[in-house]
């Protein structure tokens, strides 16, 4: 005969540690207590209660259209033990003759229908009342209590637990080893850390940004740092100009001798290296960049000035000031002052201002070494001539071109027989020597898409594979340690997509290049429809007033991105656009 058997759903929390509602979380394209709702439902003969808290609201509106029964506890800041008794009383309330049930969390992605089945199996093959979850070395959530506890479990107060009151009762308590009852989301880094699959745009957007490595620093020589980001202050080590300076052609002076009819005794280039005196009453002609006379403390303009008689001059500039014309010491920058500030983007114009100092090498964020791996049996290289059933590999032509756009040269490209030792090899060579590596091909579900199984036998860990997007569906990200691993999908537009909205973006804050909003509101010229289900990024023309989106969609066609200037996005949810609608592009450059 079978138990009745009842399981309690704890989703009462007000996520403090994470910052919103755990409950709501999505996941898989599903929010987590929805998820484990299901499962609990799919297992034949129980009834599911859930028991929430701090949202009623939305949690409620979640599950309106479920079987699951609801209770409120008002009391939830008061501890967990709350939850746990109103969730058993209801459970008694709607099966009085209830024999067992199941305590689960709403947090846990990866408990199912499997494990709740499991924990009632092992419960009838061994007797014991009490079967908790193992993984990682200790035991938890869900468990399972035989009704013999129940009047315990209503006994528990405060922050108390199951699992402080299933401790008492070793004897009485087995376990279902299940691993991946390790994965619980507490915080935003638990929910990062999960391996996803099939996730929104804007989800594989905030893990890629999460996983980002430390930046890294490297200290170039300046006329090689075009580019790059400055990362640390740069120290003037001498006044610039280290001495005053005539910033025109024209007269040095005295300002108190303005008025009189001035001898002019010298002449001061560009270039002088002595220190000229000028006295009293006295005028001296001078160049651009040259340095003022001692005494002097002003300059005319040649143009301002008439000559009296040979080599003495009347100053006719009514408008004349104390210190015209005069480049003061130190007036660009001052010695030991901080000449340039981290985060300044090496301009030409900021090359030429730090080799005006006499600065000779700056400390820059680094370009990351990317390996690319491009994987296809299929795949020939461009001066070959074609056989049947092969194409020409392209994709490491635009990558690489997309690369040099954004200042990085250090790349290595290999290509791979469709064999996974041979994947393998090339894998580990390339983790050991580059900071991202960017597979392509091999990512989709075919029995020769080898990319994933391989990435993961290598100790990379996959933090998500495929997203709710047209083209780049397949599209794999991981790490190991803090190399980063793209798995691109191997259809040249795809690929390419992928790097522009994922890859780009990542390399470019490993490097802190200035920040760019490449989205910008327009209206379509054109209708274009879709269904629901994935956030479709289309090549298309964008000409400053409207865009138009190009012929040729498909993943593995390049003619019309090879004239796009954008993509055009239409959000996952959307059927497409009118002809006039708004949309919102993606800039290419």
């Amino acid at each position: 005969m079978i138990k009745q058997t009842g399981i309690m759903i704890l989703a009462a929390g007000n996520s403090s540690r994470l910052g919103l509602p755990k409950q709501l979380l999505e996941f898989e394209g599903e929010p987590l207590l929805k998820r484990i709702s299901r499962a609990a439902l799919a297992v034949p003969g129980v009834s599911v209660t859930v028991v929430t808290g701090a949202y009623p609201d939305p949690i409620h509106t979640l599950l309106q259209n479920s079987n699951v029964d609801v209770v409120v506890n008002t009391h939830w800041v008061s501890g967990l033990a709350s939850s746990i008794v109103m969730g058993l009383k209801e459970l008694l309330k709607k099966q009085p003759e209830l024999e067992r049930c199941i305590i689960s969390l709403c947090d846990q992605p990866f408990v199912d229908q499997h494990v709740f089945q499991q924990l009632i199996q092992l419960a009838d093959s061994s007797g014991k009342g009490i079967v908790a979850t193992g993984f990682s070395g200790t035991w938890g959530a869900p468990v399972l209590f035989d009704k013999k506890y129940f009047e315990g479990l209503m006994q528990l107060e405060g922050q108390q637990g199951a699992k402080k009151f299933a401790e008492q009762y070793a004897d009485d308590r087995i376990i279902f080893p299940y691993e991946d009852a390790k994965y619980d989301v507490d915080t935003q880094a638990d929910y990062f850390r999960l391996p996803h699959q099939f996730i929104s745009v804007q989800q594989a957007k905030a893990i890629i940004h999460h996983f980002l490595p430390a930046l890294r620093q490297e200290r170039l020589a300046l006329p090689d740092a075009l580019g790059y980001t400055l990362a640390q202050s740069v120290i003037a080590g001498q006044a610039i100009p280290g001495f005053a300076q005539s910033s025109m052609d024209g007269y040095a002076i005295r300002f108190a001798d303005r008025m009189q009819e001035l001898p002019v005794v010298d002449k001061i280039p560009a270039g002088t290296t002595i220190a000229k005196t000028l006295d009293p009453g006295q005028a001296m002609r001078i160049y651009t960049g040259a340095p003022l006379p001692l005494g002097a403390d002003t300059v005319v303009m040649q143009e301002k000035v008439s000559f009296s008689k040979a080599d003495t001059i009347l100053i006719q500039d009514p408008a004349l000031t104390l210190g015209d014309n005069v480049r003061p010491e130190g007036s660009e920058v001052e010695a030991g002052s901080i000449a340039m500030l981290p985060g300044t983007p090496m301009t030409p114009a900021a090359i030429g201002y730090l080799a005006n100092i006499g600065c000779t090498e700056v400390s820059v964020y680094a370009a990351p070494i990317v390996h690319i791996i491009l994987t296809g049996d299929e795949l020939r290289p461009t001066d070959a001539t074609l056989g049947y059933g092969e194409v020409y590999e392209s994709n490491s032509y635009q990558l690489k071109a997309a690369l040099q756009q954004l200042g990085i040269d250090k790349v290595e490209g290999i290509q791979v027989r469709d064999d996974k030792n041979l994947l393998r090899t090339a894998l580990e060579r390339a983790l050991n020597k580059a900071d991202v590596v960017l597979l392509v091909g091999g990512v989709s579900v075919g029995d020769y898409d080898y990319v994933v199984d391989v990435a993961k036998s290598c100790g990379v860990k996959q933090h998500f594979h495929r997203i709710r997007q047209k083209p780049g569906k397949p599209l794999f990200f991981g790490s190991r340690e803090e190399k980063l691993v793209f798995g691109l999908p191997g259809n040249p537009a795809s690929a390419l997509t992928c790097f522009y909205l994922y890859v780009a973006t990542a390399l470019e804050r490993m490097m802190q290049l200035p920040e760019r909003d490449p989205y910008v509101r327009t209206r379509s010229t054109v209708a274009y429809h879709k269904k629901p289900g994935l956030t479709h990024f289309l090549k298309a023309y964008y000409d400053g007033h409207a865009v138009k989106p190009l012929h040729a969609q498909e993943s593995y066609r390049l003619q019309s991105y090879a004239q796009a200037n954008c993509l055009l996005i239409l959000e996952e949810d959307s059927e497409g656009c009118a002809a006039g609608d708004e949309v919102i592009i993606h800039l290419l450059s």
